[in-house]
């Protein structure tokens, strides 16, 4: 009996010591913040998050597109021709073998709770992954509030496509300085969701893995009036070069996201010209709005938090699913191949991590799950990735060198001298694209063609190689 009893207590408090864990995704969040060296940005709270953790430098997503991305991280696995191709693909049709990372949690006696858009999917893999319903609000990154707005919509003729379902949808506005209090936004309501869940949770006795999905700096660019406030656009810098590599490759094909919105001025009297000039810094100061408005709920939550006393023992997480081209190349939105869309933010803060501190080596997105793993004392087997938790102690120590991208038939490798992507089309047979990042860092010009290339090409197809074998090393859906 005293035997069982004192098994018993030492399991009970060994539940006690396990991290909580914090997810904040947020969507179309590339490293634009103060901290990562924007110094004209708003960011108070992702600036002190990296005063009390961790910032990497150099974070790759393996898809530049939100459901993949998700997708592969969630299940620890590389994408292929066939698993993750885009955006609307469902962890749980392409990786069903795959353990995701949350169900790991629950597996293990934690309570794995999902607000707002973590998988891209609410149901995918819902069952298995979460201890409660996965829940989101009945608005949506798309839900306008102003009056101006509503009228616009009503007399507008103009239409999309919704990519999910194929009916024709009226488009709305790219831009809205919202007339509502932050936590009556569509992020603001899957915020106070998440503080209220941390709160309910804290009294409980089984630790727990909370993700939280915000929805901007996705477009359209609707954030609060406050968030606007520090971004006037006169004053509003265009992107460095805007010019495509040269030569470039056909299949840098252009994106086309920005179309499924109207682009007009902040009194809905004017259309913007499409990249022209006042057209980019539109763009940029709502995306910038949108990403101060992240800010200020990331903030709220993280006060939240220490509030509840449960910031010792909690590991927090807050990323982009994946890059963003803000006017470089002419190009808005991810869904390319180019270095902009692919490298990502991501800060780490909690029990054992090093705080103020940035880490230079290279980590991809399947790290992610088996960090978190190895941190909660979890076994995550039969997985990609690799754990980037001696980074987290130490963050001299070296991870990788470099990152891999897929997106449709390119093959993208990131060092930290180059980028490379190898793209095999029936249209176009094989296209190259390499980027020298140390003596172009704006990406001007195509180095692939060039006969002094031709070494590093060779040695960038072996790793890319090795990449898609251990890709496909599982059979495939």
């Amino acid at each position: 009996m005293k035997t069982l009893l004192f098994l018993l207590l030492l399991g009970a408090a060994h539940a006690a010591d396990r991290p909580n864990v914090l997810l904040l995704y947020i969507d179309d969040l590339k490293p634009m913040t103060r901290d990562y060296g924007e110094s004209h940005m708003h960011t108070p709270n992702f600036d002190r998050l990296a005063a009390a953790g961790m910032r990497f430098e150099h974070a790759y997503c393996q898809v530049p597109t939100c459901g993949a991305s998700r997708a592969s991280l969630m299940t620890s696995r590389y994408p292929t021709a066939k698993r993750f191709p885009n955006f609307k693909c469902y962890a749980e049709k392409d990786a069903p073998e795959m353990k995701t990372l949350p169900q790991r949690f629950k597996e293990a006696g934690y309570v794995t709770v999902s607000n707002g858009k973590v998988f891209h999917h609410k149901d995918d893999t819902a069952d298995r992954s979460w201890s409660e319903p996965s829940w989101r609000p009945k608005t949506s990154g798309r839900t306008y509030y102003n009056e101006e707005t509503v009228a616009f919509i009503k007399t507008s003729t103009a239409t999309r496509r919704n990519p999910n379902n194929g009916k024709r949808v009226k488009k709305v506005p790219m831009f809205e300085k919202s007339r509502i209090d932050p936590m009556e936004s569509h992020d603001g309501l899957i915020a106070k969701k998440t503080m209220d869940d941390l709160e309910r949770l804290s009294k409980g006795e089984d630790p727990f893995f909370i993700a939280c999905g915000f929805a901007k700096p996705h477009m359209p660019f609707y954030a609060p009036e406050s968030a606007w406030e520090p971004y006037k656009l006169p004053k509003i810098e265009l992107a460095e070069w805007r010019e495509r590599p040269a030569p470039a490759p056909q299949a840098l094909r252009q994106i086309r996201e920005q179309f499924a919105y109207v682009t007009m001025n902040h009194a809905l009297s004017k259309t913007l010209p499409y990249n022209k000039d006042l057209y980019h810094r539109h763009m940029r100061q709502g995306y910038y709005a949108c990403v101060t408005h992240a800010d200020d709920l990331t903030g709220r939550i993280l006060d939240r938090l220490a509030e509840l006393g449960l910031e010792e023992n909690t590991v927090v997480v807050v990323l982009g699913d994946h890059g963003w081209l803000l006017g470089e190349h002419n190009e808005w939105a991810k869904n390319q191949l180019l270095p902009e869309a692919l490298r990502t933010a991501l800060w780490m803060r909690g029990p054992g991590i090093a705080k103020g501190q940035a880490a230079e080596t290279f980590v991809e997105f399947v790290d992610i799950h088996a960090t978190l793993c190895e941190l909660a004392g979890i076994e995550a087997d039969g997985i990609d990735g690799r754990s980037f938790a001696k980074v987290l102690k130490d963050p001299s120590a070296s991870h990788r060198d470099h990152a891999y991208t897929r997106f449709g038939p390119g093959d993208a490798i990131t060092t930290a001298t180059h980028y490379y992507v190898r793209w095999k089309t029936d249209e176009h047979g094989t296209e190259r694209l390499l980027l020298d990042l140390e003596k172009d860092p704006l990406g001007k010009h195509n180095l692939a063609g060039e006969e002094a290339q031709q070494e590093r090409i060779r040695k960038l197809d072996a790793q890319l190689d090795a990449k898609l074998r251990q890709a496909v090393r599982s059979t495939e859906p």
